[in-house]
């Protein structure tokens, strides 16, 4: 525990990045590396954010769709079934089909139900569904960055306090001389 506290009894920089890129930077007096980190943090905030409201808009957007083009009631779905409608024309072939494979615990009910007006329609709704589960999977990628952002500021921190602690530049002022003395421990 000593490791994580700073002489001074405050928080040791590396736990201070830990919580918040760029804070432990700031408090030994590195502003260029503290803006850096704060930057990367707010930018890949507001990517992450930005995917995740994108994908949800792309959401509504594939589930407005399939209402209008095969009939569908989108309240209480899984997403399993928005997969589902996306690779079978209708219903009735989906049950059909996983009848067939033995699948009964897959097989839906006809408050479930859909039938598509086309082919054509099916397949753009399929792309539109996969564009969205890609922008929430990008979300999720984002995220995995952001606590690489967390470690990678903390492990600078670490290393720019032991930097400084390491080297001591001392001053001394007599009356007519200055003298500046860089001690640095191995």
């Amino acid at each position: 525990m000593n490791n994580l506290i700073a002489d001074n009894k405050k928080i040791h920089p590396a736990l201070k990045s830990a919580i918040m890129p760029g804070w432990g930077e700031s408090s030994l007096l590195k502003p260029s590396h503290s803006l850096f980190f704060n930057l990367l943090e707010m930018t890949l905030w507001s990517t992450c954010l930005g995917l995740y409201n994108f994908s949800n808009h792309q959401k509504l957007q594939y589930q407005s769709y399939a209402s209008k083009y095969a009939g569908i009631n989108r309240k209480n779905k899984n997403h399993k079934y928005w997969v589902d409608i996306g690779n079978y024309l209708s219903l009735e072939n989906h049950n059909a089909e996983h009848l067939r494979w033995r699948q009964i615990d897959d097989i839906y009910g006809n408050d479930y139900d859909w039938n598509w007006e086309s082919q054509k329609h099916m397949k753009k709704f399929e792309k539109m569904r996969i564009r969205s589960d890609k922008l929430a999977k990008y979300g999720e990628y984002a995220l995995g960055i952001i606590t690489l952002n967390h470690i990678v500021s903390a492990i600078n921190s670490h290393y720019l306090f032991r930097l400084s602690s390491k080297v001591k530049f001392y001053s001394f002022i007599d009356k007519k001389n200055i003298k500046v003395q860089l001690q640095y421990d191995f």
